[in-house]
This record gives C-alpha cells, sequence and structure tokens, in this order.
C-alpha cells in the first residue's frame, strides 16, 4: 500500500524546502502518491494538464510526437517537478510522460498550487519564484540542445 504524503516529505523537495508547515500540510493533504509501471504513461499531449508532479524515484521521459515520429525532449528523475503546464492559463499538456523503468512520484492538484501561489503572501511570491527558476532551467536546458544541434550541421559559406 502507498501512504499518505506528508507535510515532511514536500519538504524534502527543493521546491518546497523551507516553505512553513502549515503551507506544506495544506499540500500535502490533496497530495497523492503514486507508482507506474515501466512504459506506463503519467499523461499525454495534448491532454489537460491538472497536477504537477514530483518525481520520488525512478526517471520520466518526455516526448513529443511530430511528423509521425514521436521525439524525445527531456528526461526527469527524482527531486525534479514535471506537469508544470498545469499552473498555465491554458493548462494543457504540452508533452507526453512515460515512466522509463518504475516510478513512484506525488502528484498535487493545481488548483491549491495556483492558490497559494496567487494568495499575495511572501510563501506565495517565493513559490513564484521557484517556479519559474524551473522553467528558466529548462530554457537554458533547450537552448543548449539547439546550440549544439546548430553546430552539427553549420553550412559555411564559399
Amino acid at each position: 500500500m502507498i501512504g499518505p504524503v506528508t507535510a515532511a516529505e514536500l519538504g524534502g523537495f527543493s521546491l518546497f524546502r523551507g516553505l512553513p508547515d502549515e503551507d506544506r500540510t495544506a499540500l500535502a493533504t490533496v497530495a497523492e502518491r503514486r507508482e507506474l509501471a515501466d512504459g506506463a504513461n503519467l499523461y499525454a499531449e495534448g491532454g489537460p494538464a491538472l497536477e504537477l508532479y514530483l518525481v520520488e524515484r525512478g526517471q520520466v521521459t518526455l516526448r513529443v510526437f511530430r511528423e509521425g515520429h514521436t521525439i524525445i525532449v527531456g528526461t526527469f528523475g527524482p527531486n525534479e517537478p514535471l506537469g508544470w503546464s498545469c499552473l498555465r492559463e491554458d493548462p494543457v499538456a504540452l508533452t507526453t510522460a512515460r515512466a522509463s523503468g518504475p516510478l513512484r512520484l506525488i502528484a498535487i492538484p493545481a488548483e491549491p498550487l495556483l492558490a497559494l501561489m496567487s494568495s499575495g503572501s511572501a510563501v506565495g511570491r517565493t513559490l513564484v519564484q521557484r517556479f519559474l527558476n524551473v522553467a528558466a532551467l529548462n530554457l537554458a536546458a533547450t537552448r543548449e540542445q539547439i546550440v549544439r544541434h546548430g553546430r552539427e550541421g553549420v553550412i559555411t559559406g564559399g
């Protein structure tokens, strides 16, 4: 049996580390621990994005489907948040997330997160900054992939 999520466990994730116990407790009460088998989809590209996921154990591979092909666009492991499209104005999954081996994670519904982030409190501000940091780090990683790819096929004038 998979046990309930605790405030202390959420505090172990960098996204929630150092936040007040009462805020982590409020999120823990609506959070759910899940286990997925190798190859199981967590969510599908184009589907509703309703939850944020925190990887406890295992790895998730993100894929997109373009021009008849599946392309791997990222991998996430322990302590990494994914599914943060749930925080967007149009909460639609931009990728398909699939377990790469046995996976254990915590799912947190978007609405309580959005309520805390928009509360005007110092905790809400901290969460917004931490999610923006997640987005910035992902954009930087994507930029590096593009730069590396661009160098492989440079056409020079001549």
